[in-house]
């Protein structure tokens, strides 16, 4: 019966043919996009988020390789979105409690002051006694282990008599390896001085036997801490000249060895500068 079949019928199941292979193929691609959805859908849900892609097989000719996970990162998490996001300080140190108040005690040396620095096994201590207490404050991270703080000193000679009130400027290095083990601070004050009465001792190592109310202090100290307390130990020279005859021509002045103890403390605030 084919060879009867006239060329309309022979073009119709051409056409049918052709219908039916476009509909098979579009139903696996249906298929195929439907299966793939809820894959895709959760990849774009978790894009700002960090995760970890599933690893992958790869087939080579030899073997089949593994290969490594990949993390994504969202740019808010990345290290540089977060030091951008970070405010700005001026001091990088640990923060500690800015303030701090001791109350020490010594003797006085009456040697020259170069040589209780240089060669203190040497030195001798006299009867002469000192007690005194100091308040101050850190100011400023210098860099590099550095401080800078200011503070305010009362002392009071108990044989030769005389107040003396001094503003100490001070410089201190904690920069030390072992710093957190044995927390340890080098330090050296500066600053004015005045005593109520001039004391024997400073009048006698003055050239002109007088001496001044007025002279500067200048005292060195090494300070050890107590490991995870705000108490710490320190030693200190505390000395009052007047600087080779700068002020007020006086060429010699007092040096007491002295020992004390510190209590460091903050009063709700930080660092100012920051």
């Amino acid at each position: 019966m084919d060879a009867f079949r006239g060329p309309s019928l022979v073009f119709v199941d051409s056409y049918s043919m052709r219908l039916r292979l476009i509909t098979t193929r579009t139903a696996a691609l249906l298929t195929l996009a439907l299966m793939a959805a809820p894959a895709l859908a959760q990849q774009s849900g978790s894009l700002s988020q960090a995760r970890t892609v599933e690893p992958t097989w790869h087939a080579t000719p030899t073997h089949i390789a593994k290969a490594p996970p990949l993390t994504y990162r969202s740019p808010a998490s990345t290290p540089t979105a977060q030091i951008a996001q970070a405010p700005v300080r001026f001091n990088t140190a640990p923060m500690e409690k800015p303030w701090h108040a001791d109350i020490w005690y010594g003797a006085l040396n009456p040697g020259d002051f170069t040589e209780s620095i240089i060669d203190p096994a040497s030195t001798t201590i006299e009867d002469e006694q000192i007690v005194g207490f100091t308040v101050g404050r850190k100011l400023f991270d210098l860099g590099y282990g550095f401080s800078f703080g200011l503070g305010v000193l009362g002392a009071h000679r108990i044989d030769e008599g005389g107040f003396e009130l001094g503003m100490p400027m001070t410089v201190t290095f904690d920069g030390f390896p072992w710093r957190e083990r044995l927390p340890t601070k080098l330090a050296i004050s500066v600053g004015p001085s005045f005593i109520s009465e001039i004391t024997p001792t400073e009048k006698r190592k003055d050239d002109d036997n007088q001496g001044s109310k007025f002279l500067n202090m200048f005292s060195p100290e090494i300070e050890f801490g107590v490991p995870d307390t705000d108490w710490s130990g320190f030693f200190r020279l505390h000395h009052r000249s007047g600087i080779f005859g700068l002020i007020d021509g006086v060429s010699g002045g007092s040096t007491y060895f002295t020992f004390g103890v510190r209590h460091r403390f903050g009063l709700g605030d930080e660092l100012p500068w920051k």
